[in-house]
């Protein structure tokens, strides 16, 4: 039999961090002031069925004395509740008798009925938030006002489901998650009665694993001790509790922080090939990335947040002081939007490519790429005005985020100085200037590769386009003004552009979507 069953709590005081619903349970029990219908909420494994049975042992004990609100667990009545068959106590399954036929059935009409052997007939409905509609409204006039000698208990993970009808009708109480401290005896003390020592750097992460649920944790000591082991250390635990590839998720993570893009691609590359779930990769990848964003607040509440072994933390720590709390919200707002990506993906790895791309390419925290651009970027020292806009330019790696002085085009537009500017090098200039663009702005970059430069007059670089399209996108203030700085950065002058559209490319794209309009339409062009 699994250890969680063995060790489920069979009195009051046996269910751990519920302080606060037990203590009234009991006064209630104590008093015999109990109500008639309960409602039991909160997350899994906490105790909710557990107290249920337990409070209708209380409620149907042959033998329990009078000053004691703990069943006996000895008369026949607390022994066939225990062991799910008394026929007076009805455990119910909504999420399998969700119909409005079943409630009917199995509660309104049987609570008609007397119970046959016990004191009253209890009905303990689990997860009751799977009735349907109809289910509830029939259900509604026998849990408001029931026979005397019957009670119901209702449990539920998703309190919020219910009809505000059916949660009036109810005592209310709403368990949480068991407190660490509390958890941790709990296992000691099992393990203890199982005869074995455990170390406390394993009961602290079996109860970190098991997130509060009490159930969760005992299955995963049980998981540890069929090991045979009757000591536990963090050596025996790990081989039955490993973090699922936690080295390469801090791989991965360090590979973004750092933007290094092509250990990042990489990382992926052998994720793919050796056929890990990319998912669940992602997934523990975000898990591990909002860690280091609460660390880069607090560490010390990031230590209480993941399952890592003490080296793994080590390396967190030392994340945190690479990257501030104002970027990890982006990191993580990105890899969420990506991760959603990857089940619809045609390469599961994709969506994970372009978050290390998209994140490891962007100068928007003002990034060692931006610094070596600028170095490289021969500018004009004489000029200080125009130095200081066209470093603004070249740190702006979208459109959307270049923002210009209102004089910008003054400093742009100039009268010609002494420098001449022959044809050789405006095309080399121009030739400079798309690669540039291109690697800061590689969609962008691809239009500027197909126009052409065509000719130079004075200060004025003249570039012919193939579409009208093309041409008023060039001409957009924020890029035009982009490309006339760099080019007046390469040759130490500065110069405007002029953009023309082919004459033959705007006449075979007009006959081109004319044949299309034709050709939907039935017809063609004569």
């Amino acid at each position: 039999m699994a250890l969680y069953l063995d060790y489920r709590p069979q009195q009051f005081d046996d269910i751990i961090g519920q302080a606060h619903i037990i203590t009234t349970l009991k006064n209630q029990v104590l008093r015999q002031k109990t109500a008639h219908a309960y409602l039991f909420s909160g997350p899994r494994g906490v105790g909710k069925t557990t107290t249920a049975r337990i409070l209708a042992k209380a409620l149907n004990c042959e033998k329990r004395k009078e000053n004691s609100y703990e069943p006996c667990n000895e008369c026949e009545s607390c022994k066939e509740i225990s062991e799910t068959r008394s026929i007076d106590v009805i455990e119910i399954d909504a999420a399998s008798h969700t119909g409005v036929d079943n409630v009917r059935e199995n509660i309104i009409e049987n609570a008609q009925f007397k119970p046959t052997k016990s004191k009253n007939k209890i009905f303990i409905i689990d997860e009751v938030h799977m009735l349907s509609t109809a289910s509830f409204n029939a259900l509604l006039k026998t849990l408001e006002e029931p026979p005397a000698y019957v009670s119901f208990i209702l449990a539920t993970t998703d309190s919020h489901k219910l009809p505000a009808t059916i949660i009036s009708r109810c005592q209310r109480f709403n368990y949480s998650k068991v407190p660490d401290d509390d958890m941790k005896s709990y296992i000691k003390s099992i393990a203890k009665k199982e005869g074995i020592k455990i170390d406390d750097e394993v009961i602290a992460r079996i109860t970190r694993k098991s997130e509060g649920c009490a159930r969760d944790a005992v299955g995963l000591l049980d998981q540890i001790m069929a090991s045979g082991e009757k000591h536990i250390t963090e050596d025996v635990a790990s081989l039955v509790l490993p973090t699922t590839h936690i080295e390469l998720q801090l791989d991965f993570a360090e590979q973004l922080i750092l933007k290094q893009k092509e250990q990042g691609l990489t990382t992926l590359r052998t994720l793919a090939s050796d056929g890990v779930s990319l998912p669940h990769f992602a997934e523990d990848l975000i898990e591990l990335l909002r860690v280091i964003m609460i660390g880069c607040i607090d560490i010390k509440l990031s230590e209480k947040e993941l399952d890592l072994p003490k080296d793994a933390f080590k390396r967190v720590l030392e994340l945190t002081k690479s990257i501030n709390s104002v970027q990890m919200v982006r990191l993580i707002d990105l890899a969420l939007k990506r991760t959603n990506e990857i089940r619809n993906s045609p390469l599961p790895q994709l969506p994970l490519e372009m978050l290390v791309i998209e994140w490891c390419m962007s100068d928007e925290d003002n990034d060692q790429g931006t610094t070596t651009r600028e170095q490289k970027t021969p500018i004009k020292s004489s000029d200080t005005k125009t130095s200081t806009t066209q470093k603004t330019m070249l740190q702006d790696n979208t459109t959307s985020s270049i923002t210009q002085p209102e004089n910008q085009t003054d400093v742009a537009i100039v009268k010609n100085n002494d420098t001449q500017i022959n044809s050789e090098q405006a095309k080399k200039a121009w030739e400079s200037c798309v690669d540039e663009i291109s690697k800061q702005m590689p969609s962008f970059g691809f239009i500027l590769k197909m126009s052409e430069f065509e000719c130079v007059e004075g200060n004025l670089i003249k570039i012919l386009a193939n579409y009208t399209f093309h041409k008023d996108k060039i001409t957009e203030k924020p890029i035009r003004e982009k490309i006339e700085s760099l080019l007046s950065a390469i040759l130490k002058t500065p110069v405007r552009i002029e953009v023309n559209v082919k004459d033959g490319a705007i006449q075979q794209q007009e006959t081109q979507e004319l044949q299309e309009l034709a050709t939907m339409l039935g017809g063609e062009v004569v």
